[in-house]
């Protein structure tokens, strides 16, 4: 009886657990390749982007310039650089020896090979690509408000209510009856 429920459990683990653990790596894969895609996108939105990313990329992974450099020259997209910058910052690998080892082919196979957790790298990525378009979006604003010279307005006070209410007014009929009754007395007009 014991042997019955232990492998009935176990087949229910397996079952149910199985599809649980794919969809989520399906999930963080999708949102690596998201995040991968969005950086290469914020890249090529302006002339400014690539060296946005690149300042970046060396303050929030402490890689270097070199680095940078050769990753551009072999034709990287950004999001493959940060990708490459993070495995850097965490494994300690060059560039050259991450491409050796073809970790462009799948980051998750190469970041679960190197002990890392494929999980804290998605989060990362994906913290970074918003800690760019603030960045992006930073920038835009302050060039705005460089380039637009605000005059200030006139304290208007309470004063403003008793105008806008004097144009009101203004706008008014000038009153006359609108209807006449046949009874005499105190009520013969009635004036709105």
């Amino acid at each position: 009886m014991r042997i019955r429920t232990f492998i009935g459990l176990l087949f229910v683990i397996v079952v149910f657990g199985v599809p649980v653990f794919s969809s989520t790596s399906g999930e963080l894969n999708a949102a690596l390749t998201n995040a991968i895609t969005r950086l290469d996108r914020e890249a090529s939105m302006n002339p400014e982007g690539s060296m946005l990313l690149a300042s970046l990329i060396e303050n929030e992974y402490g890689t270097r310039e070199d680095e940078l450099r050769w990753g551009m020259a072999r034709k990287l997209s950004w999001g493959e650089i940060t990708a490459f910058a993070y495995i850097q910052r965490t494994t300690g690998k060059s560039f050259a020896q991450m491409d050796q080892e073809d970790a462009r082919r799948s980051f998750s196979t190469y970041a679960e090979s190197a002990g890392m957790s494929f999980e804290k790298m998605t989060r990362s990525l994906d913290g970074f690509r918003k800690k760019a378009e603030r960045e992006r979006n930073s920038r835009i604003f302050d060039r705005l408000r460089a380039s637009r010279k605000v005059h200030p307005l006139p304290d208007l006070g309470s004063g403003f209510g008793l105008f806008q209410e004097a144009l009101d007014f203004r706008d008014l009929n000038p009153p006359r009856p609108i209807k006449s009754y046949s009874v005499p007395g105190e009520f013969g007009k009635v004036v709105p």
